[in-house]
């Protein structure tokens, strides 16, 4: 793991070790950001580790990383959407963990959404119906869900004359190898809206398959 502190001219090595069991009490190293995203909030990295827990890295005195955990049941999965995924985002000093359902095995195919907010004094995962007019969180991430990765933008700066809208969710859906669609999903009205700028608006496709898909603000 690299790490690089506020000031620092250089990147510094440190070596983890996070170890998983499997049924069986068969243990299994893990990487803490394949397959899961990560966020910062507050002076702590946090990442998805299991069910029942929220893994997080906090510095030192020393600028060194210290891995820990917090005790929080993961929200739950229903049986009838076995594939989804998991994204961690930090807005406004807030952590939020946004799932997107695929419809059954069909990652082409977006079944439902869900957004909860970590309260940390509990701490529980709370579902929202909002996460606010005034910023839009971009979901996306390498392909075959190697990695996952979102963030929160502020509308104000981005927003009007066909850029981003507030309170919506602009997924690239990277799960599907062979998809290049900007999923525009309103979290306040519950609508998913498709768009396929390479399709529609003519443009070739790029040499690798993008990170990230953002409507641009019009020129005057």
């Amino acid at each position: 793991m690299g790490t690089c502190n506020i000031g620092a001219r250089k990147w510094d090595s440190h070596r983890y070790q996070l170890t998983m069991f499997l049924d069986g009490d068969v243990p299994r190293e893990k990487n803490m950001a394949k397959c899961h995203g990560m966020a910062a909030v507050g002076g702590k990295i946090y990442y998805e580790i299991a069910g029942d827990e929220l893994g997080f890295i906090r510095s030192n005195g020393d600028g060194s990383p210290e891995l820990d955990a917090m005790a929080v049941d993961m929200v739950d999965l229903p049986l009838s959407m076995p594939m989804a995924a998991t994204y961690l985002v930090e807005s406004c000093g807030d952590l939020f963990l946004v799932v997107v359902f695929f419809d059954g095995d069909n990652v082409h195919k977006i079944a439902e959404h869900a957004v909860y907010k970590m309260d940390f004094l509990r701490p529980a995962w709370c579902k929202v119906d909002s996460i606010g007019d005034d910023r839009a969180f971009l979901l996306g991430g390498d392909r075959i869900g190697i990695s996952n990765f979102g963030a929160s933008c502020s509308t104000a700066y981005h927003g009007g004359c066909g850029g981003m809208r507030g309170n919506c969710i602009y997924f690239l859906n990277h799960m599907a190898i062979t998809e290049n669609f900007l999923h525009v999903i309103d979290v306040g009205k519950g609508t998913e809206e498709v768009q396929r700028p390479f399709r529609h608006k003519g443009y070739m496709m790029p040499v690798r398959p993008p990170f990230w898909l953002v409507p641009t603000e019009c020129t005057p």
